[in-house]
């Protein structure tokens, strides 16, 4: 039987299509096709979006840097001089308390909540607001004694420094989630009781896909860290068992400072 004339041009186009599919999927996968490469440049960049394959195919939305929240406290020794501690990560105690387990509960990521909610409202701050927030948050009235700063002197300071009532109000809001949080971690860490407490943020970004093999750290550890607030007076007694159950079994707290 007789080929009509455009069943001819359509089986020749559909065997140059193939030809040029064959050609573009050798030239992204042989790595010894360069000149190649070179010669269809062009043709490559249109064809990337179909050829190719990103290593956040599974998860649109992957994060490049692992974040960790950091804390240190401050409390009385017996003769009444004050003591700072060095930082200790709550985000360890979180992957410590579900090591092991097949599936774990989703509380590994109460730290790294907190940090993530904590700084998108910090960074929806402008530059001069973001300083403020930076700082202590306690007032020197003497030689050795301190105040803390009112919510009330707070939010005057930051709104005379922006036009963004809502976001100075999101933000010292969960300043306080924060200073509760970290007052109850840290009591129960140190077993002391706490006067004041800070944060930060750890950033951690791993090498790149392409330095995978690399014993050089591509990218420098960045910190974030936030000044001292006055801690929680009165921690939740239920709340701060609680703590001290899971501070027990991450492996305990800290006995030497």
């Amino acid at each position: 039987m007789r080929r009509t004339r455009g069943a001819r041009l359509a089986a020749g186009a559909a065997v140059v299509l193939v030809g040029i599919y064959i050609a573009t999927s050798l030239s992204f996968s042989d790595p010894g096709a360069d000149v190649f490469k070179r010669a269809t440049t062009g043709l490559r960049a249109l064809a990337s979006p179909y050829f190719t394959q990103s290593w956040n195919v599974f998860a649109p939305r992957i994060l490049k840097t692992n974040i960790e929240l950091e804390i240190a406290a401050q409390w009385r020794d017996g003769s009444g001089r004050l003591v700072k501690s060095g930082w200790f990560s709550a985000t360890k105690l979180d992957e410590a308390d579900v090591a092991g387990q097949p599936s774990p509960s989703r509380a590994i990521k109460q730290s790294w909540n907190l940090i993530r909610a904590y700084n998108t409202r910090f960074l929806a701050l402008d530059r001069a607001q973001r300083d403020v927030v930076l700082d202590t948050f306690i007032r020197r009235l003497g030689d050795d004694a301190y105040t803390e700063r009112t919510d009330r002197q707070l939010t005057a300071q930051l709104n005379a420094l922006g036009h963004n009532p809502a976001a100075v109000r999101a933000l010292l809001t969960y300043d306080d989630v924060m200073v509760q949080y970290s007052t109850l971690l840290a009591t129960a860490y140190f077993d002391r009781t706490i006067e004041r407490v800070r944060w930060r943020i750890v950033y951690h970004r791993p090498n790149d896909f392409a330095h995978r093999s690399s014993p050089a750290k591509q990218f420098p550890t960045e910190t974030r860290a936030f000044g001292w607030r006055e801690a929680d007076p009165h921690p939740d007694a239920d709340s701060l068992a609680a703590f001290r159950d899971f501070v027990a079994r991450a492996g305990g707290g800290a006995r030497e400072h």
